[in-house]
């Protein structure tokens, strides 16, 4: 389900893309535009949320619980399980989060009592709970009665080495690039030089209501359009740093991957200073 959706998200952003590069008005090219990028933000998100749910993964160990699920990890040391057990057994009744997908039931959502409710899950039915002093996960295991045996087993043995509480969301992925310095400057560089050209294009707009998308060998415009479509140009060089930055966030968040991350934040830089420079040549012969 989330291939045929990204799929078609795709071909509606594509189709957004070449209806703008046709566009004659400045309404008409806002509207395909903002479709475009609607569709196109939509499909990572789909990606993104297709690669955690195949990733996803339920460790039970007897000191302690581990849930993955994309970018996010949740380590929950056994001392610190209060108990586990099925939601519609112990007739729970859940406020579950508004958008969900089959696959993807995420998020946080606070009860009438007041305690919140972390859903990592690919279904809102036979959901386990695991109740900590702070929260409360909800998880979907395949097998829903072989887990909660499996996790009464296990706590049955004991632990004299519970493991150690951890939290990683994928904003952390954020702060952990930012406080490196090399990241830092690839980060800022790349989206100074991604507003630089958005700005440059609108300021020039005005000045050129002519110009042109392509150029003979020697220079010369092909054909004269409305001056609005340059702004297709930093457009697309927005699609492309905001996957340079995404993918570069993914590889970073493992050492063994780092130096791929400090390659897309540089590419993104790069294809800003072509985009810049294809801007230049078709403002110079319009």
């Amino acid at each position: 389900m989330h291939g045929v959706a990204g799929l078609i998200l795709a071909a509606i952003g594509g189709v957004g893309l070449w209806r703008a590069s046709l566009a004659i008005s400045g309404p008409s090219f806002l509207v395909y535009i903002i479709a475009a990028f609607l569709a196109l933000g939509l499909t990572s998100l789909v990606i993104y949320q297709m690669y955690a749910l195949q990733r996803a993964r339920y460790i039970l160990a007897r000191d302690g619980i581990s849930i993955y699920w994309g970018l996010r990890r949740e380590e929950i040391p056994i001392n610190m399980v209060n108990w586990v057990g099925s939601a519609d057994q112990n007739r729970m009744k859940l406020s579950k989060p508004f958008l969900r997908l089959p696959g993807a039931v995420l998020g946080v959502q606070t009860q009438a009592d007041g305690k919140p409710v972390e859903f990592m899950a690919a279904r809102d039915t036979k959901l386990v709970m695991i109740v900590t002093p702070e929260r409360i996960y909800a998880i979907s295991p395949a097998d829903e009665n072989e887990f909660l045996q499996t996790y009464r087993r296990l706590a049955e043995f004991g632990s004299l080495a519970p493991i150690a509480s951890i939290s990683d969301y994928p904003t952390g992925l954020l702060v952990r690039s930012w406080a490196d310095r090399p990241a830092r400057i690839l980060i800022i560089t790349s989206i100074v030089l991604a507003l630089g050209l958005i700005l440059w294009v609108s300021l020039s707009i005005p000045g050129h209501p002519l110009t042109a998308l392509r150029l003979n060998p020697d220079g010369s415009p092909v054909e004269l359009v409305p001056g609005i479509r340059i702004l297709l140009l930093p457009v697309i060089n927005t699609f492309f740093f905001i996957v340079d930055m995404l993918l570069g966030l993914f590889f970073y968040r493992r050492a063994d991957t780092q130096s791929l991350g400090y390659l897309m934040w540089a590419s993104s830089a790069l294809t800003s200073l072509l985009f810049s420079g294809a801007v230049f040549f078709i403002l110079r012969v319009t």
